[in-house]
């Protein structure tokens, strides 16, 4: 998803690129950090393979 988006022209940052556990609010964390608690940032939190690819997340901010 990362690279389509950069294709598309839509800017998008990677908060982590391993299998990093973050607990919720060090993920909010880092893309305030990143953004700035900016109101025009859309935060998109892919889970692949999460619960052994069967279930959804969706973290809201």
């Amino acid at each position: 998803m990362y690279k389509r988006l950069q294709e598309l022209g839509i800017p998008a940052v990677m908060t982590r690129e391993d299998d990093e556990y973050l607990p919720k609010e060090d993920r909010i964390e880092r893309v305030l950090d990143l953004y700035d608690n900016s109101p025009g940032v859309i935060l998109v939190s892919n889970h692949i393979n999460a619960g052994g690819g069967d279930s959804h997340c969706v973290t809201n901010v």
